[in-house]
């Protein structure tokens, strides 16, 4: 029996529904009760709907050591320099940063390890967030905006780095509502492994990315500090397949939702809420494969758990899970969304599971294990980079990584990590006609130090 999101639905009839969805839920909002004090603040709302993605910008009002103001506006501003220092004992792409390993060419005579050191100072970020009051007749609410950009953008020297966008939106709340216009962070799978590299494990269990979006958050207060959270948006069609396989536009934006309920303070030793969640995306990609003269339309979708589930007051378990399939757009597949051989999507499951544990209140402590595991039968060419003049493409069949870290708190302001991972790829290599030549596994172990002064 196929699974209800693999099944042929109509987009349109989709899109309906979630229309109705959301306007169901604005009305009811009016009746949601609240027999003790939510658990979380207006200011402690809008972190929860960014949580754990190091993202946080100052969420204080008012004038003060970090922010000015002109007229209605208050102007706070953010950021932290930073440089990552790594050494590997195999190549990986893209080297300041891992996604996978490389391969090691021929199974039966693979070549010798290649290793690698990088300095980086490229994740450095720089933001500024701008509060004014809310709108007339939406009682406690409040308005925001906020600009984010760091120096991975096109491609330059190494010490020639390019500004690139982050996040840039505005949007309007109020204790249990938001309305979001803009560039952010998606819907689905919003968990974030406490890793030390600027990629938080894309392309190897942690699916999403930042994209332009229309975006409502509305959560739902209950007893015992009890809370249920609806998550909808229509969002841009970001196309991440090599230059084998050109995109055009879609018809229509893709739809994410996510339901969440948080089972209070009660519910964990520390005091903390748990947290779970279940999130989708269904959208359309038209596509062309490049060579072939062949256009269709092709369904990217996913569906994902996470949990996030404090143990006691120091140590946190987190989770996510994913199912889908073309999910390159959202760092899913190993970044292979569709097959150029066989002209159609691939499936991918995969996720990570870590554990942070808080030693001191300086000290803290982190670990995951991270996979991501596309459908072998799916995958015969993947969606590469056009191939050289012996037609020859290679693609990714699985890859995970385990790391452990330590990361120190000198002050508010500087911190210094240090990082192992260990990653290991698995790859095979087609030709125009789809003949299969398994190659040698990549293997690599990672070790990186960070220094990061935040302000």
């Amino acid at each position: 029996m196929a699974l209800p999101f693999y099944a042929d639905t109509d987009p349109m009839a989709l899109f309906r529904f979630s229309v109705v969805l959301v306007i169901v839920l604005c009305i009811g909002s009016g009746i949601a009760i609240a027999d003790e004090e939510p658990y979380l603040t207006k200011s402690e709302f809008e972190q929860f709907l960014q949580q754990y993605r190091g993202d946080h910008p100052p969420v204080s009002t008012g004038a003060g050591k970090s922010a000015w103001t002109k007229g209605i506006f208050t102007f706070t501003p953010y950021g932290f320099i930073n440089l990552d220092c790594s050494y590997e004992t195999d190549k990986t792409t893209s080297g300041d940063y891992t996604i996978w390993a490389n391969d090691r060419g021929s199974k039966d005579a693979p070549r010798k390890s290649d290793s690698g050191c990088n300095i980086d100072p490229k994740v450095s970020r720089l933001g500024v967030k701008i509060e004014s009051p809310g709108l007339r007749g939406w009682h406690g609410s409040k308005t925001e905006g906020l600009v984010e950009f760091d120096f991975y953008g096109a491609f330059q020297a190494r010490n020639r780095a390019s500004v690139r966008l982050r996040r840039a939106y505005v949007a309007v709340s109020d204790r249990n509502t938001r309305l979001l216009a803009g560039q952010d962070w998606e819907v689905i799978s919003p968990l974030f492994p406490n890793t030390l590299s600027s990629t938080a494990g894309s392309c190897v269990g942690s699916l999403e990315y930042r994209r332009g979006m229309l975006r409502i958050d509305q959560r739902f207060d209950f007893c015992n500090g009890n809370n249920l959270t609806f998550q909808f948006a229509l969002v841009d069609n970001v196309f991440r397949d090599g230059s084998s396989i050109i995109p055009a536009s879609a018809r229509y934006p893709i739809i994410e939702g996510r339901i969440a309920y948080g089972f209070g303070r009660h519910a964990s030793a520390s005091g903390k809420p748990v947290i779970f969640g279940v999130s989708s995306h269904y959208g359309e990609e038209r596509i062309t494969f490049a060579g072939k003269n062949v256009t269709k339309y092709m369904a990217t979708r996913s569906f994902n758990a996470d949990l996030d589930m404090p143990i006691t007051k120091r140590l946190t378990f987190q989770m996510e899970y994913f199912l889908g399939e073309n999910l390159s757009s959202v760092e899913g597949g190993i970044l292979q969304g569709l097959d150029w051989y066989r002209e159609k999507p691939i499936r991918s499951q995969g996720g990570w599971a870590g554990l942070s544990f808080q030693g001191t209140d300086k000290l803290q402590f982190n670990s995951a294990f991270l996979i991501d595991d596309p459908f072998n039968n799916d995958v015969v060419t993947g969606c590469p980079d056009m191939p050289g003049a012996d037609g020859v493409f290679k693609s990714r069949l699985y890859n995970h990584c385990f790391f452990i870290n330590a990361i120190y708190h000198w002050n508010q302001a500087l911190m210094t990590g240090f990082e192992v991972d260990f990653w290991r790829t698995h790859w095979q290599q087609a030709d125009r006609t789809g003949n299969i030549v398994p190659l040698a596994a990549g293997e690599s172990v990672r070790c990186q130090f960070t220094v990061r002064y935040s302000f």
